[in-house]
C-alpha cells in the first residue's frame, strides 16, 4: 500500500506543478494593447536630450539651446542657454521631441524670466593659481 500511495501522490505533484504550464493560451498576446489612442498617449514616451539641440515653444519660436538637465527647487528642469548667451532654468512641463528639436509648455519670455543660472566654468580656478596647502601641512 506504500508503493501506491507514493505513486499517486508523485503524479498528483506532477499535474500540480504542470497546471500553469498547460493553462496557458500560446495565441493570446503576452502584452496588452492599448485600448484607444488617448491610453497610447498617456503611456511615457522616449526622449533624447542631446546638448545643442534646439528648444522651442509650443507655438514653434526658438527659446534657445539645450545645455542639460539640473535639479531645481520644483524639481528637474532643463538648462537652456538664450540667444543673449545666458544659461536659464526651463520647466519640463509638456515635454515632447520634434524630431532633433525639444517642445516645451514655455516661452521665451517666460524662460528669460527665471534667474539666470551660474556657468558653471565660472567655479573653476584657473590653471596658473596656486592651489591652497593642505590643512596637515607644517607651516
Amino acid at each position: 500500500m506504500n508503493r501506491k500511495t507514493a505513486l499517486l501522490t508523485g503524479i498528483a505533484g506532477a499535474f500540480l506543478i504542470a497546471a500553469p504550464a498547460l493553462a496557458q493560451d500560446a495565441t493570446t498576446p503576452q502584452t496588452p494593447e492599448p485600448a484607444s489612442a488617448e491610453a497610447a498617449a498617456a503611456q511615457p514616451q522616449s526622449l533624447t536630450l542631446s546638448p545643442g539641440a534646439t528648444v522651442k515653444s509650443a507655438d514653434g519660436s526658438e527659446i534657445g539651446k539645450l545645455v542639460g538637465v539640473q535639479n531645481g527647487a520644483g524639481g528637474q528642469e532643463l538648462t537652456v542657454r538664450t540667444a543673449d548667451g545666458q544659461v536659464h532654468p526651463a520647466p519640463l512641463a509638456g515635454i515632447r521631441q520634434d524630431g532633433a528639436d525639444i517642445v516645451i509648455n514655455a516661452t521665451l519670455a517666460d524662460v528669460e524670466a527665471a534667474a539666470p543660472i551660474a556657468s558653471p566654468n565660472a567655479a573653476q580656478p584657473t590653471p596658473d593659481a596656486e592651489p591652497a596647502p593642505p590643512a596637515d601641512a607644517p607651516h
